[in-house]
């Protein structure tokens, strides 16, 4: 790393200690975030910048401060003793690049040091190691709600998202992230045996962690395009994304994606239409792995007892519901459905979304090494 390109205000020793060994070159200091925005008023911000929460009885107030002091290229590194999703979030929210809570450890700083390199440089990202595919399926339903709300969720959890749009007619998942398809599916398709690093120039950038690729409108109805390679896509998708999520999907895409899907989320509304075709999926799935999700698009009463919904299922209950959400129309006009959550129900769903990303089980692998 070049000379003054990482400088760092840790509270403690040891963490200190594991950034001098890690970069020589590096201005270590000791200090906290409050220290790094009142240094950075009046010099010049490095290209990595990693700041300490702790020793500060409120460190969340400083981080905007640091933020309109710091240039713009410079990439934020949080790191701290308390280590809850609630609080990443809100430390992504307000523009820090990644979260390292304590204590630190020198191969995760390296491996968060790289990924600002990889993303600068548009390459593929080293700490991807395994990403979670999931079809999201359904007919209506609020599919393509879904499908946004969690994209958007997973970017504020600090991971990336690639959105994969298989409906052929121009699918309502682009007006639900109010962005417009760049080349298109075909073209993504095609750019895997063409040109493997075009992939990521093919995805529309919804955000700096969330992308696009589906068929533009001026290409709706488009059925010549090779489906075959729909399983390379998503396999080339997965070098830059930590959760891939498929939509529009068709019951022949399931033997496709089958065999590299770590779940299917089912959609359905408790209505009739909604049941049946939800069972029509759960039938196509054959027993692989899958999510029953009770969405509530409208305020409708309840139609069904617990008893006939599963009877429905054979047996099996909903795993998740997600209720009536007010302004989500209005929201979605926006394209940016997750500013409908109220506070309770952005816990709710990001409790339901750690899984899907594997973090439960990381957990569960950290306490059985």
């Amino acid at each position: 790393m070049a000379e003054g390109a990482l400088a760092a205000f840790l509270k403690d020793a040891a963490s200190r200690r594991i950034v001098s060994e890690l970069d020589g070159d590096a201005k270590v200091q000791r200090g906290t975030v409050r220290n790094a925005a009142w240094e950075f008023r009046t010099s010049r911000s490095p290209d990595i910048l990693l700041v300490d929460l702790d020793g500060e009885q409120n460190p969340i107030v400083y981080v905007p401060a640091l933020m309109q002091v710091c240039r713009p290229e410079s990439v934020i590194l949080v790191t701290g003793s308390e280590n809850n999703v609630t609080l990443a979030n809100e430390l992504y929210r307000s523009g820090v690049f990644l979260y390292l809570p304590k204590p630190l450890d020198a191969n995760n700083l390296q491996q968060a040091i790289n990924e600002v390199a990889t993303v600068n440089g548009e390459g593929v990202r080293p700490e991807v190691q395994a990403s979670r595919v999931i079809p999201v399926l359904g007919k209506g339903m609020g599919v393509n709600t879904i499908t946004a709300l969690l994209a958007h969720l997973a970017a504020d959890a600090g991971r990336y998202v690639s959105c994969l749009d298989l409906d052929p007619n121009f699918g309502s998942l682009a007006l639900a992230l109010d962005t417009e398809p760049r080349r298109g599916l075909a073209q993504a398709l095609q750019s895997l045996s063409d040109d493997a690093a075009a992939l990521e120039r093919l995805q529309a950038e919804v955000s700096p962690r969330v992308g696009l690729v589906a068929h533009p409108i001026d290409q709706a109805g488009q059925d010549d395009f090779d489906q075959a390679g729909i399983g390379g896509l998503v396999d080339a998708l997965s070098a830059q994304a930590h959760m891939i999520l498929v939509c529009g999907v068709q019951p022949a895409h399931v033997g496709m994606l089958r065999h590299i899907a770590s779940n299917h989320l089912v959609v359905f509304e408790p209505t009739p239409a909604g049941i049946s075709i939800a069972v029509r999926w759960l039938r196509i799935l054959e027993g692989a792995p899958s999510t029953l999700v009770m969405n509530h698009t409208r305020p409708l009463p309840k139609l069904f007892g617990e008893d006939q919904l599963r009877n429905a299922f054979g047996g099996r209950s909903q795993d998740f519901e997600i209720p009536y959400i007010k302004n989500m129309a209005r929201s979605m006009a926006l394209g940016e459905p997750q500013r409908a959550l109220n506070r309770r129900e952005r816990e709710m769903l990001t409790t339901f979304l750690q899984p899907l990303l594997g973090l439960s089980i990381a957990a569960e692998e950290e306490a059985t090494a």
